[in-house]
């Protein structure tokens, strides 16, 4: 209802509407003044402008970074009040910037295409101000915060951009070629919740790689085998329980490369890297340690250095280590294999930090398999079979076994000995020959260990033996593929035992170019070759070779050269094993000097 300016003490022509603030009319008026001068002032410091862009890595992190156009100092040629709560600018340049007076205007823009910012221009002080007040306060710049500006959408487009490439930098995305190629290699049975973290596995694994191609070196870890022998069973609570245990072991090392190749078919696998060793001989150091029942024994160096193969592999895994199949493949091969587990590094990883992990750190690193390590194992396990404990046990087993072996004669064991190693040699060969004729994906032929039903034989007829009265039988020097008895199978027999050769004479040849360690056990086998008659399949060549040969033994024993004396060690043994043999073996012909 109007008012009534006709009484004595008239009143207003209108009134404020129900629930309206009294002081509105006063806030609209200071506002207008507020607009007003703002364009006596002429000029406006607008605050920066801060934007939040995410975006999402394959497995759902986000990546948050911020961009931002900074504080601008605009000149205002008109202002005018849009409504009761908005001023309209207009700058020099042609914009126009919409200001909110209240203060409490939510972000976003207008629908216009104006930039927004709010201010608070609505205490109810406002309205008692004078205008050099409103004026100061304007020049104090209130807390004025953007709503919208005109710059947004470049600004999303940047801040889109630099997610992007911290989720990338993190190797958690990659772009629409990637994807594409991805999907185009996707089985089509694929699990849908297994594909984000197929990514992730993915582009770390080419990311590694490259890498990996590019690198001059890498850190590798140190090489390790370890042999333990525990008591037998037949000790369990009645006598010694000792332990041993022996490792042998390199330190990490970096190793230089050549020529580094990805995902090149070697044989029957393809490796994600094969990489050349720069230089090509690389040679390496190790140091065996013992403990016995737990405690520390003893430390030994290697005497001699090992040789590493000219290349090397690299298998790159992130959640799948290399299966069975492929492992079997991998030793068949017979080459240095290094596995890089990028699921062991944990934590988010970015393309710097992944460098250095892969190139100069060690952890995720393992050898899978190396072919020093097998005969390192060799090593080691006759070493176990020589140690004081493991003899103690032997003794103590024979002790428990003598009754029975000695129920048999030693001629009933010499010939058990005779047909299991020469059985055992030569299913090893026969596997040896079928190993190179091998063709297809499947797996090799396996040689005949320490399990296998002829070798238990052989050990329990060297056993037998050793309760006559015959030790040494077991001994390495003695069963090898190149040990005595084998090669004195092969001159008796007139083929290879142990040795894929088809005559005598070739393991003969085999033996006379054999290193200065051999030469100690020659006149061994000249006795051999006297005693089997080799001679007569000697053609006129070989006769003369092994004349030569011959005499230069002869000369080594008549000056005593320690090189071409043997240790009585094994006489007494090989006089019974090979009893055409034993007359020779009899007259000491060769021996080292007995000690005073």
């Amino acid at each position: 209802m109007a008012g009534q300016p006709l009484r004595v003490r008239p009143t207003a022509h209108f009134r404020h509407p129900d629930g309206a603030h009294k002081d509105d009319c006063s806030l609209v008026a200071a506002r207008v003044a507020a607009t007003r001068h703002l364009l006596e002032l002429g000029v406006l410091v607008l605050p920066r402008r801060r934007m939040s862009r995410t975006a999402l890595g394959f497995l759902g992190h986000g990546y948050e970074v911020w961009v931002e156009q900074p504080t601008e100092l605009i000149s205002i040629v008109n202002a005018t009040m849009h409504d009761h709560a908005t001023a309209l600018l207009t700058l020099d340049d042609g914009r126009q910037l919409l200001v909110d007076l209240t203060g409490v205007r939510e972000p976003g823009a207008d629908g216009l295409g104006h930039a927004v910012v709010t201010l608070s221009l609505s205490d109810p002080s406002l309205a008692m101000m004078d205008p050099e007040e409103i004026r100061a306060r304007l020049r104090i710049l209130p807390d004025m915060h953007w709503c919208s500006h005109w710059n947004d959408a470049s600004l999303a487009v940047e801040g889109d951009a630099v997610a992007a490439k911290a989720a990338k930098d993190a190797l958690d995305s990659w772009d629409a070629a990637d994807e594409a190629e991805f999907l185009a290699r996707l089985p089509k049975d694929v699990e849908p919740s297994l594909i984000p973290g197929l990514r992730r596995e993915t582009v770390l694994h080419r990311e590694v790689k490259a890498i990996l191609e590019s690198a001059s070196s890498i850190a590798t870890p140190g090489l390790e085998v370890v042999v333990e022998r525990d008591p037998p069973d037949e000790f369990a609570g009645e006598w010694e329980t000792a332990s041993i245990r022996k490792m042998w072991m390199t330190g990490s090392r970096q190793l230089d490369f050549g020529d580094v190749r990805l995902e090149k078919k070697v044989a029957s696998i393809v490796p994600d890297v094969i990489a050349d060793l720069n230089p090509g001989k690389v040679h390496g150091w190790g140091g065996t340690m013992t403990w016995v029942a737990g405690d520390f024994d003893e430390d030994e160096e290697d005497t001699y250095p090992f040789t590493w193969p000219a290349a090397i592999l690299v298998e790159v895994t992130v959640t799948h280590g290399i299966d069975d199949e492929k492992l079997r493949r991998i030793r068949d091969l017979d080459m240095p294999t290094l596995e890089i587990d990028l699921g062991a590094l944990g934590g988010t990883v970015t393309r710097e930090n992944l460098r250095d992990l892969v190139v100069n750190q060690l952890v995720g690193k393992r050898w899978v398999h190396h072919p020093v390590l097998r005969a390192k194992r060799r090593v080691l396990e006759s070493a176990v079979d020589e140690h004081p404990v493991t003899l103690r046990y032997r003794e103590r087993l024979l002790e428990l076994r003598r009754p029975a072996y000695l129920a048999q004669p030693a001629a009933y064991w010499v010939a058990r000995y005779i047909s299991a190693m020469t059985s055992f040699h030569d299913a090893n060969v026969g596997i040896k020959r079928a190993g190179r004729k091998h063709v297809g994906n499947g797996p090799k032929p396996q040689f005949l260990g320490s399990d296998s039903e002829l070798w238990q034989q052989v050990e329990e007829a060297s056993e037998a033996l050793a309760a006559h009265g015959l030790p040494g039988a077991l001994d390495r020097m003695m069963v090898d593929e190149s040990g005595m008895v084998a090669r004195i199978l092969s001159i008796q027999q007139n083929r290879g035992v142990g040795y894929d050769m088809n005559t005598g004479y070739q393991v003969l040849n085999a033996i006379m170019r054999s290193g200065p360690d051999n030469k100690r056990w020659h006149t061994i086998y000249t006795m051999a070759v006297k005693a089997y008659g080799l001679e007569a399949h000697f053609t006129k060549a070989q006769a003369d070779s092994y004349a030569r040969w011959r005499q230069s033994i002869i000369d080594g024993v008549d000056l005593q050269d320690v090189t071409y004396l043997r240790p009585s060690t094994y006489d007494k043994v090989l006089g019974v094993l090979f009893p055409e043999m034993a007359r020779g073996i009899a007259k000491k012909y060769g021996l080292q000097p007995e000690p005073l």
